[in-house]
């Protein structure tokens, strides 16, 4: 069979064209433009191809690229940054979840590799290489899940912007994962303790704790106004957190988190014998909330003082919500009433939380001896 004949070009000046679409007019009608080739009417296309994709770029990212395939993982994983989740998350959950984890870990890893040069064994790789920068022990499970998510939405939207043709974030596995830290908890007896040593120091914070399960973000975040001292709960619709720049003011973790809690009558009684004329319970300020890295340092020194003088381990703010929902199950609570209290978005989240260590409690609902 002969060689195929050459097209011959479509220009009388020896030249191939090829007209696209680029575009529409402000009236419906099309914007037409030309590429040339001397090569062939394939090349033309190849350059109009090209083209499109730099305007598709250039519309999505302000970037305008001679070559799409140069886009290096630093330039995309900071533009990504500004462009897909900026606005789009809580302050807080911007600069820890997502700006910390890549400036820290990603982009000194992948620093300038192209995107498309990154191939599925090069995450898993990383996946496998990766270590705390702070002190170079295994990474915990869930940091690198969120690192896992980062790299697959931001291939996803390279993709989605003609930078890449396949997410290589695909069947990684962790090799080597940090042992999940042991929830502590006190028991019902050191909680009568620590409770009954707040209310000597003066620090009905740590009381609210213990008896509401709030998160410290959601304590520090609680106004007076929340509490219906008739009705005898708490509304939580607010917490504070803290970025490297600024004290943040803002709604709860999750919509869940936005609840009443019910309390006693004698707590009712306490927090409302040391309310003061300060808009934030926790807090010594007339109109602003206290700083989460303040009330740590305060809490901590709580905490060396109540182990020093009443031998109860020290704990954190957060073992103290979860000591609080360990005694609820304890007293027989199910754990659909627990998740409501608590704010957990998923029953599964109380669930493993909460019922791995239950055979006592179900024992005793159940009237087995």
């Amino acid at each position: 069979m002969g060689r195929p004949k050459k097209e011959k070009p479509s220009r009388k000046d020896g030249l191939y064209e090829v007209k696209v679409t680029i575009g529409h007019r402000f009236d419906g009608s099309l914007i037409r433009k030309s590429f040339y080739s001397t090569v062939s009417k394939a090349d033309a296309k190849a350059k109009a191809e090209k083209y499109k994709i730099e305007q598709a770029i250039y519309a999505q990212t302000g970037e305008r690229l001679s070559d799409a395939t140069s886009m290096t993982f630093e330039k995309w994983a900071l533009k990504w940054l500004e462009t897909y989740k900026k606005g789009t998350v809580k302050d807080h959950t911007f600069n820890f979840t997502y700006k910390s984890n890549i400036e820290k870990y990603l982009i000194p890893y992948f620093k300038k590799a192209k995107l498309t040069d990154i191939r599925q064994i090069d995450i898993q790789e990383y996946f496998n290489t990766v270590r705390n920068e702070n002190d170079g022990q295994p990474l915990a499970l869930s940091t690198l899940d969120k690192h896992k998510m980062i790299l697959k939405s931001l291939f996803d939207a390279a993709i989605d912007n003609d930078l890449c043709f396949k997410n290589p974030v695909k069947n990684i596995k962790y090799q080597i994962v940090a042992p999940p830290i042991e929830k502590r908890v006190y028991t019902k007896e050191q909680a009568v303790i620590v409770e009954a040593y707040a209310k000597e120091q003066g620090r009905y914070d740590i009381v609210i704790l213990l008896e509401t399960g709030l998160r410290r973000s959601e304590l520090l975040g609680l106004k007076w106004s929340d509490i219906d001292f008739e009705g005898l709960t708490i509304h939580v619709q607010r917490s504070v957190t803290q970025t490297t720049e600024q004290i943040v003011i803002d709604k709860p973790k999750t919509k869940t988190s936005d609840r009443y809690i019910p309390i006693s009558a004698e707590l009712a009684d306490y927090i409302k014998a040391n309310q003061n004329g300060n808009q934030y319970v926790a807090s010594e300020h007339k109109f602003e909330p206290k700083s989460p890295s303040t009330y740590a340092s305060q809490f901590d020194r709580f905490m060396q003082k109540l182990n020093k003088e009443k031998n109860c381990p020290i704990l954190t703010p957060h073992e103290l919500r979860h000591t609080y929902g360990t005694l609820l199950r304890e007293q027989g609570v199910d754990i659909y009433t627990i998740q409501k209290v608590m704010g957990h978005s998923d029953i599964s989240v109380t669930a493993a939380i909460y019922v791995h260590n239950d055979l006592d409690v179900l024992r005793e609902q159940m009237k087995i001896d």
